[in-house]
């Protein structure tokens, strides 16, 4: 599908901008869908088209967590890290970072 035709189509909902803003931002393939009123499988289709590659949000978005944990780690003490992040799924991961980073001076 041509950009063109699929603002033609879809720019009532907010075109090629909105899908690319949703990617950008690592909704699931799911809310991306329904935000245009189509199917999952139509939306893997137009990221092919569109972006060139297969479509999964998490990785991307397991790294912009974590990348927001350790800021969060140098502006705040441990005690409070300690209590915004223990038992989350990354906790671990970044607490190790933290210490690799020499963020709470622990070695």
């Amino acid at each position: 599908m041509q950009v063109k035709k699929f603002e033609e189509k879809y720019g009532t909902k907010g075109g090629i901008q909105k899908l690319t803003e949703l990617r950008s931002l690592f909704f699931t393939q799911d809310y991306i869908a329904k935000q245009f009123g189509v199917s999952k499988e139509r939306v893997r289709q137009w990221m092919l088209e569109f972006f060139g590659s297969r479509y999964d949000p998490r990785p991307d978005r397991e790294e912009a967590v974590i990348a927001n944990m350790i800021e969060f780690a140098r502006n705040n003490p441990l005690e409070e890290f300690n209590s915004a992040f223990r038992g989350t799924e990354y906790y671990k991961k970044v607490l190790a970072e933290c210490n690799n980073l020499e963020i709470y001076g622990i070695k």
